[in-house]
């Protein structure tokens, strides 16, 4: 299993960096003129602030765990957290994905991982042991079990 995670990319091409290797991607929103290419990748993504149309929220079962996707800008990720914990616990979510702060960042809270790719090209990976944080052309690998 491996599975790329973006958010906010705005006006960026982001062809480069698909491809058939990924089990799954995942766009937290403002996909800006990417639509079309997430859409013919199959790709899981969420409407945020910038984007005029899709779903604010997606949630589903993805490789066995329970997901949320979300830009983040209803729940105000900007100043806090709560009430994107809030919606995790209502909607029993394992794992939550989410952008809008363009600030890249891994947590734990209440036993659920949020995972924030930060604003592209900063993104993530996660495979079934790892998980590694693009940024700034640096990679961080973390230890991690899907």
């Amino acid at each position: 299993m491996k599975i790329l995670v973006l958010s906010d990319s705005h006006q960026q091409p982001m062809d480069h960096i698909f491809s058939a290797s990924y089990d799954a991607i995942i766009h937290c929103g403002d996909y800006g003129p990417s639509k079309e290419l997430l859409t013919s990748y199959r790709a899981y993504f969420v409407r945020g602030n910038c984007d005029l149309d899709g779903v604010k929220h997606w949630v589903g079962e993805l490789f066995s765990r329970k997901i949320l996707i979300t830009h983040g800008d209803l729940e105000e990720v900007k100043t806090h957290r709560d009430f994107l914990l809030r919606l995790a616990l209502e909607l029993k979510a394992e794992v939550v994905f989410f952008g809008h702060t363009h600030r890249q960042e891994v947590f734990e809270s209440s036993g659920i991982l949020f995972v924030n790719p930060g604003a592209y090209p900063d993104y993530v990976e996660i495979t079934d042991y790892e998980m590694v944080l693009y940024h700034q052309g640096q990679r961080k690998k973390m230890k991690y079990k899907w």
